[in-house]
This record gives structure tokens, C-alpha cells and sequence, in this order.
């Protein structure tokens, strides 16, 4: 039934037949040189701050006062390090460092092309020799177990454990 209702719309597409004109109601334009990277946060995932405004963004954030966008912490104390030791080994922490980095299912089962640059970041990252800091909490929480199947078929999820 869903099959028979697809094709009278034009909407099922069998990979044998060659490819039909589609005809659409509407069309969305964009310049690409417009699409600029971002990150998300700092508290909220659904903020996006421009990644070349980053650096400015959080330090105007440690200013204000608690809030939104502000952590009030005092300009003495923006600097400051905290040494410790982990399982044995020495490390330290400061206002900014990375403690949680997260691929979550919001983005990756709507969108495979970003779980797979991920895994290409994640493969060059290794080939270089860089590592994830031992008292970091890394996360992968594919949406789907599709998500998990196209990084598997890549080669690609063994860079991401």
C-alpha cells in the first residue's frame, strides 16, 4: 500500500528505473559561501556561537554575571590552573579546558555526512599522533543502529572508540 501510494506520487524511486525529472513545489537556494563553522554551548546546546568568534565569546562569558551567557567569575581567578593527579598521573584543568566532548544522536541519524567527517577527523587525529587526555570524558551516542552500521562499514568506527 505505501509502495503503490509512493509511486502515484512520484515519490518511490527504484534504482533500476533511470532517473525521472522531478518536479518540486518549492526550491531552496543557498550561497554556500555564506555557511560559516560553529560550535554550540556554552550551556545550552541550541546556542551557536560562530567558531571565529569563539575565543571572544568566552571570555566575554567568564565576565558576565551568571546568566545566559556568563559565568561571573573574577578576573583574578580567570587564569587560574588547577594541578592534580590522575590514576597516578599528573594534570591540570582551567577555566575553558575540555573535559566532555560528545557526538550525540541529535546530530548523526538525520545526518550520516557529519558522522562520517567525524570519523575522518578522528582517523587523522590518530594518524598524527594526537590523543584524547586520559580525564576526559569522551561520549559516542549513535541515534540509530544505522549510525552505528555506515561508521562500522567505513572503517571508521575503531577512530572513534
Amino acid at each position: 500500500m505505501i509502495e503503490a501510494y509512493l509511486r502515484a506520487n512520484k515519490m518511490f524511486v527504484d534504482k533500476h528505473e533511470l532517473e525521472m525529472e522531478r518536479v518540486f513545489s518549492s526550491y531552496l537556494e543557498m550561497d554556500l559561501s555564506e555557511v560559516e563553522p560553529c560550535v554550540l554551548g556554552p550551556k545550552r546546546p541550541h546556542d551557536r556561537v560562530p567558531l571565529k568568534e569563539m575565543k571572544s565569546d568566552w571570555h566575554a562569558c567568564l565576565d558576565n554575571e551568571v546568566g545566559f551567557k556568563g559565568y561571573a567569575v573574577p578576573k583574578e581567578q580567570q587564569g587560574k590552573v588547577v594541578k592534580f593527579d590522575f590514576h597516578g598521573r599528573p594534570a591540570e584543568i582551567k577555566h575553558g579546558s575540555v573535559v566532555l566532548a560528545a557526538i550525540c544522536s541529535s546530530t548523526n541519524t538525520s545526518n550520516p555526512s557529519v558522522m562520517i567527517g567525524a570519523g575522518l577527523v578522528a582517523k587523522k587525529a590518530y594518524e598524527l599522533g594526537l590523543e584524547v587526555k586520559p580525564w576526559v570524558k569522551t561520549s559516542l551516542t549513535p541515534g540509530s543502529v544505522v549510525a552505528i552500521e555506515y561508521l562500522k562499514h567505513s572503517g571508521l568506527q575503531d577512530y572513534l572508540n
